[in-house]
Order: structure tokens, then sequence, then C-alpha cells
């Protein structure tokens, strides 16, 4: 994923439906930008804002090398400045 399909990653769930758990499954995916961890952001921080549980797996080393350098999904500090609080 780069910052050509990242806005199409984000377009790909459903945040209406009421879930309780959901699970990216990134096994064929790559991270190659910084656009690319900013969509995975959104895409948890807007399920997690629902009360949805969100769990990501099969990232490979490379991408989840740039995913814990640079996503702020799991910092609530960096999450309520997003969100404006």
């Amino acid at each position: 994923m780069f910052f050509a399909t990242a806005e199409k990653f984000v377009e790909f769930f459903d945040f209406k439906e009421v879930v309780d758990k959901v699970v990216i499954d990134l096994y064929q995916a790559h991270f190659w930008d910084i656009t690319a961890v900013a969509a995975l952001d959104k895409v948890v921080i807007k399920f997690r804002r629902e009360g949805t549980q969100v769990e990501l797996v099969g990232l490979n080393e490379a991408s989840a090398t740039i995913v814990d350098r640079f996503a702020v999904h799991d910092d609530p500090d960096a999450v309520a400045k997003l969100m404006g609080h």
C-alpha cells in the first residue's frame, strides 16, 4: 500500500455496520510510505471510536517496522490530538 492506494483501503470498510471485533488481515499487503500508515491509522481509529475491537494480523517485517515507527493508532495521546481533544 502506498499513497495512490491509501484512500481505496479506507473506502473498503463499512464503518456504519456495528460489530464487536474486526480482524484486518494484512498478510498480502506491504506498507510503503507514511500515507499508507496514516490510512491504516484512520481505519483503526474509526472502528475504535465506535467501540469496535481491532486486531491487525499478518504484517510482514518491513511493514511492521514502518507501522511501528509512524502509526499513532496505539498512542492515546496522539489519537486525542487527532480527534481534537
